[in-house]
């Protein structure tokens, strides 16, 4: 939130927004790393280091706050979607700040990702992310085709082709990282469904995050303006 707008809410309701942002942080984790079903509001109250009583005060129920969980990634992507692809900048300068805070949002909150992609099903018609895809992809295909419309990319192929290449390859940063932790751990005997959700978000990536997102944004950046071959 920006710190104006923070400085003329109340000080009780900004501790409310605070309290309540500590709770979709803990219980994101949770969620991701115990799965929906076997999560507990008592997990999530002890991650967050509140009372059990204090989640009711925000959420009515586990899928309540499992709602509100992905609703939230859901805000924050299309924000930094809004904010890059509508920048007033050239169109690659555009996909970058675009590349660059996907991977940043993603890259620090992978329980994010993960919950969209192996739990959110579980909410079914009023899953949030129903919406998200479309509604990125659409964002994405009509900055592509307002340079199409310049002369700058290529024509044969249709702009909301080229919006879902740029998201595949975004999702393959993650996948790709997640995928070469369940190999290694076959190695000795481990496999998907075993696999140590708790060690797989904490080993995901190296210490050195800047550089994990600057070195993912330049690979993306060059397979999808000037492909692989040299």
């Amino acid at each position: 939130m920006d710190h104006d707008v923070q400085e003329r809410i109340p000080r009780r309701e900004r501790e409310r927004l605070l309290r309540r942002q500590e709770i979709l942080q803990a219980a994101r984790v949770v969620f991701a790393r115990k799965g929906f079903s076997a999560a507990k509001l008592e997990d999530v109250a002890e991650r967050a280091e509140f009372g059990k009583g204090t989640l009711y005060n925000y959420f009515t129920n586990k899928e309540a706050l499992f709602h509100s969980v992905l609703e939230d990634a859901f805000q924050q992507i299309i924000r930094i979607a809004n904010e890059s692809l509508h920048a007033d900048v050239p169109f690659s300068e555009k996909i970058e700040t675009f590349v660059r805070g996907q991977l940043n949002y993603f890259f620090r909150n992978p329980e994010s990702l993960y919950l969209m992609m192996r739990e959110s099903h579980h909410l079914q018609e009023r899953n949030p992310l129903m919406q998200l895809m479309p509604q990125l992809l659409t964002m994405i295909s009509e900055a592509v085709a307002a340079e199409q419309g310049r002369g700058k990319l290529i024509e044969f192929a249709k702009p909301m082709e080229l919006a879902a290449i740029l998201t595949s390859l975004l999702l393959g940063q993650f996948n790709s990282r997640v995928y070469t932790k369940i190999c290694s751990n076959s190695a000795v005997g481990s496999n998907a469904e075993t696999l140590d959700l708790n060690a797989l978000f904490d080993t995901l990536f190296t210490k050195d995050l800047d550089a994990e997102i600057e070195a993912a944004t330049k690979l993306i950046l060059t397979i999808y303006f000037h492909g692989i071959t040299q």
